[in-house]
């Protein structure tokens, strides 16, 4: 039976087949996210965004865009929601099918004496931009969101009296692990931390403190809510670290980069595979991808779709990559240096490459040797400058890129009264295919 239960807004973010890495610096409204974006199987995309109509108050549009540029649900685009108080945050991601699974958080308005509360929201829009199913809970955000491969997803919830738990919600709105969720341990906060098993569940990492020292754990979920793992998870590095991101293996593992402490306050990195029944592959330690000097920290991964990964980092170059094959070994004899920015997306492209797009409004692609296909410079998808954090972007399924972001935020007292969103399909050859300047989301 179908689960159902109506709400009054909807929406979510965040790239969850994109990560940042560097995050450093900032712009004049912090803040801003980007629109949600997800591909629709065909080259084109499905992306959530935000209409203000006063300082607090926002609609909330989902829209669907042919691979050519044109809007397929109106000129606006199908209207799931309206809210207040807050900034608009959304997420969307694929549901197989031509439609997409988006989510949206909301902070309420505080009350003297009461912890803050928050209100999330889940809907499914199919193909035909018709709502199939909507789920909302109050006393909660929703901080990460990945498909589950069947035309469900897999949600990071958070509440502030409350553990963080999973939530899975299948293809007709059904809570198969229950309203509550699964609640094993330490969850993670960012989609980056997640990654599918490729049978319906999940697999989470954390750098978290158990007993006196922080350690890199992993644990399994499988499509029926059930821990795979032992109990706390697979310990994948028992010393401190700062930080550690998952990408799936696709055979029900995972590869696991992690940024380790130096007893010269230095950091160092490396990737761990842990394979579908939780045993721990690649050594004790892991294998080095960038160790000793020079300086590298804030490491990211994707999947290569070949059962590798590539590794991002920042050095004193800035962003530079290097590729790990299934087995562990670096597949590329240098690492490559891709830009001088420090504040990066990233997305595989599932050929045993990936994207790499900076906030400067420059794209590009690396192969599976490391060459740079879009020339040296990479190519320019906006003149505009592009407002931090608000950058998203998702493979277009064609071998191209899809990227949405925020721009000309406009500011009345010092509160937000518009946002610009903005939307950009690269193709496979690393042509701008909406224009030199993307195309305008809520004109």
């Amino acid at each position: 039976m179908r689960h159902k239960i109506v709400i009054s807004a909807l929406i979510g973010v965040i790239l969850l087949t994109a990560s940042c890495i560097g995050c450093i610096g900032g712009g004049m409204a912090p803040g801003i996210p980007p629109p949600g974006i997800t591909g629709d199987n065909s080259g084109g995309a499905i992306v959530t965004y935000a209409v203000y109509e006063t300082l607090t108050e926002q609609d909330y549009y989902v829209q669907r865009i042919s691979p050519a540029g044109d809007f397929l649900w109106g000129e606006r685009g199908v209207l799931i929601g309206s809210t207040g108080n807050g900034i608009p945050y959304s997420e969307a991601v694929s549901d197989g099918s031509g439609g997409a699974i988006v989510s949206w958080w909301e902070c309420l308005p505080e009350v003297p004496g009461e912890p803050p509360s928050c209100q999330s929201y889940v809907a499914r829009i199919d193909a035909e931009g018709d709502v199939q199913w909507q789920w909302g809970r109050e006393g909660v955000k929703i901080e990460s969101m990945i498909a589950d491969g069947a035309g469900g997803v897999i949600i990071g919830v958070w509440a502030v009296d409350t553990k963080p738990s999973l939530v899975k919600i299948d293809s007709e709105g059904n809570l198969p692990w229950g309203e509550d969720g699964v609640s094993a341990g330490p969850w993670p906060e960012r989609s980056d931390e997640m990654a599918s098993d490729n049978s319906g569940g999940i697999i989470v990492v954390d750098c978290a403190s158990h007993g006196d020292s922080d350690a890199v754990y992993a644990q399994r979920v499988d499509s029926q809510g059930n821990i795979l793992w032992q109990a706390g998870g697979v310990q994948v590095l028992a010393e401190l670290c700062l930080g550690a991101w998952i990408a799936s293996d696709g055979s029900g593992g995972g590869i696991i980069v992690f940024e380790q402490v130096t007893p010269s306050t230095d950091s160092d990195i490396y990737v761990q595979k842990v394979d579908a029944g939780g045993d721990i592959l690649w050594g004790p330690d892991g294998v080095p991808v960038c160790v000793g000097p020079p300086h590298t920290y804030s490491p990211r991964i994707v999947a290569d779709g070949a059962g590798g990964a590539i590794v991002f980092f920042v050095d004193e170059r800035g962003v530079s990559a290097q590729r790990v094959d299934a087995d562990g070994h670096k597949s590329w004899n240098e690492d490559v240096p891709l830009c001088d920015s420090t504040y990066v997306r990233i997305a595989s492209d599932w050929s045993g490459g990936a994207f790499c797009v900076s906030y400067d409004g420059v794209a590009k692609r690396l192969d599976a040797s490391g060459t740079k296909l879009w020339g040296p410079d990479g190519i320019t998808f906006t003149p505009q400058a592009i407002n931090e954090p608000g950058l998203a972007l998702v493979p277009d399924g064609c071998g191209g890129l899809l990227i949405s972001w925020a721009e000309d935020v406009k500011w009345t007292h010092y509160e937000i009264s518009n946002v610009s969103y903005y939307a950009q399909r690269v193709d496979a050859d690393g042509d701008v295919v909406w224009g030199d300047e993307g195309i305008l989301l809520n004109p």
